[in-house]
């Protein structure tokens, strides 16, 4: 993304991300699919973030392969969103360059209690344009130069809609494409005692990786232990530059600060 079509976070919704991971940095085991692997105390913090949000955005993959309603299931909770909010659940979001087959008959578009935002591009086509648009209201937005949904785009539209507090739940190509982007302003981790390894396995940022000198740096807020041994952490992210210097210690290494 060019320094000209970035958008400051004035101008966009703040924007909270929420995953959680096994000790070597995966969201799922090998094959992907859906997996819970969080405590109940896990499930309640991601309970709580809902809550405060106005809307909860999910990219085409995970919508795929999960299928997942975006709602806040303890009673209590939506109880007292229902208070401050208005609504029991956040608005469901998906950003997604095509739309998949069958949507008609998945979870994410059948869940009556929620109202649904659909991000799409004209490769969508309009027969699954006009499917969605049944189950929720259907946004087409510009292509970015990597050819997918234009997500500056997406953001700065969004607090005419109502949406001042965003939360990412991946997966992993979204959240990276947010963190390239320059759009995610604090991470809410949940590190789990679980070890999965595998070179495919997901992690909370696919993509292609960043080049040494664009790395995010990161700041911890917050650190506690779960009753379960997770180890949940809350960092905000630092608009600083990283520092790039040649290793002091190895010849053909770097140091990044």
């Amino acid at each position: 993304m060019s320094e000209s079509s970035r958008i400051s976070p004035g101008e966009r919704p703040f924007v909270t991300m929420n995953v959680a991971a096994s000790i070597d940095g995966k969201i799922a085991p090998v094959g992907g699919g859906k997996v819970n692997f969080g405590s109940a105390e896990d499930r309640a913090l991601m309970e709580e973030l809902r809550a405060r949000a106005d809307g909860v955005v999910i990219g085409g993959g995970t919508l795929r392969s999960e299928d997942p309603p975006l709602i806040i299931r303890d009673p209590e909770v939506r109880g007292r969103r229902l208070v401050t909010k208005g609504k029991p659940h956040p608005l469901n979001i998906t950003v997604s360059t095509g739309l998949p087959d069958g949507l008609a008959e998945m979870d994410f578009f059948r869940e009556p209690e929620t109202e649904k935002l659909v991000f799409t591009t004209e490769r969508a086509s309009p027969a699954l344009r006009e499917t969605a648009g049944r189950f929720a209201r259907v946004e087409v937005v510009a292509l970015d130069a990597s050819g997918r949904v234009d997500l500056t785009e997406v953001l700065r539209g969004l607090p005419r809609l109502g949406v001042r507090n965003l939360l990412l739940e991946g997966g992993g190509e979204l959240n990276f494409s947010m963190l390239q982007a320059d759009l995610i302003d604090e991470i809410y981790l949940t590190l789990c005692p679980f070890a999965f390894g595998g070179r495919t396995a997901p992690t909370p940022f696919d993509g292609d990786g960043l080049p040494k000198e664009r790395v995010r740096k990161l700041a911890l807020r917050e650190s506690r232990v779960g009753s379960k041994g997770e180890l949940f952490l809350r960092y905000e992210l630092l608009r600083e530059a990283p520092t790039v210097d040649a290793s002091r210690l190895f010849r053909k290494g770097y140091e990044i600060r």
